[in-house]
């Protein structure tokens, strides 16, 4: 799993970044396996006016075909924003995971496995096939 972390007009402390690693690798810990990349973004909306302007966007790609996981939270603060949005992100990805399992959405590896034990060895023609092809039979 990659990890990018950026930051628009949020000053990234290395306190900061290591809060965002280590609350993006509790949050996705579990399916680890399952993702391919996350970017956390951080940005100041407001500037230098205040309030709650401190936006974490975080967005997850799977490696199944399933749509990219974006999850965003807005605080004050930027390390509540970061922990706000990891926990939306551990939310979302077990319940993307929960129904792909619930609809029959083995993992690939799994049904490429079975796929290939229930197939025939290729030396082995198929029963179907009747010996050569008719346009090669010669008509005597």
């Amino acid at each position: 799993m990659m990890v990018e972390v950026r930051s628009t007009n949020v000053p990234m402390s290395e306190a900061l970044e290591g809060h965002v690693w280590k609350k993006v690798e509790l949050a996705s810990r579990r399916f680890a396996d399952r993702i391919q990349k996350v970017v956390v973004r951080l940005a100041d909306l407001n500037g230098p006016k205040g309030g709650q302007d401190k936006r974490c966007s975080i967005s997850a790609r799977l490696w199944t075909s399933a749509p990219s996981i974006v999850v965003e939270a807005v605080d004050a603060d930027a390390y509540v924003a970061v922990s706000q949005a990891t926990a939306r992100l551990h939310e979302k990805i077990a319940r993307v995971v929960s129904r792909s399992h619930e609809h029959g959405g083995a993992r690939i590896d799994e049904r490429v496995d079975s796929a290939l034990s229930a197939s025939f060895p290729a030396s082995d023609p198929p029963p179907w096939t009747l010996g050569a092809p008719p346009w090669s039979r010669r008509k005597e």
